[in-house]
């Protein structure tokens, strides 16, 4: 089983890959999803645990389904 400290750090990988894909910076990310770009930043670095309304935001932002995240 996952814990979910390494859960959170791969959540964050997987969207900073999403977003360089897209090459979409950290602060038009943030512009796009209502944080600051440091917020952005804690996410990827798998510091801060997002909530499900950032993770819509984020996936909505980046045009990919929510299960592409994961």
């Amino acid at each position: 089983m996952i814990k979910e400290q390494e859960f959170v750090r791969q959540l964050g990988i997987q969207i900073a890959q999403l977003r360089k894909d897209r090459k979409v910076s950290q602060e038009k990310l943030a512009d796009m999803v209502g944080v600051r770009r440091t917020y952005i930043g804690f996410i990827e670095q798998g510091v801060r645990n997002p909530s499900i309304g950032n993770i819509f935001r984020i996936a909505k932002a980046l045009k990919v389904d929510i299960k592409d995240l994961f």
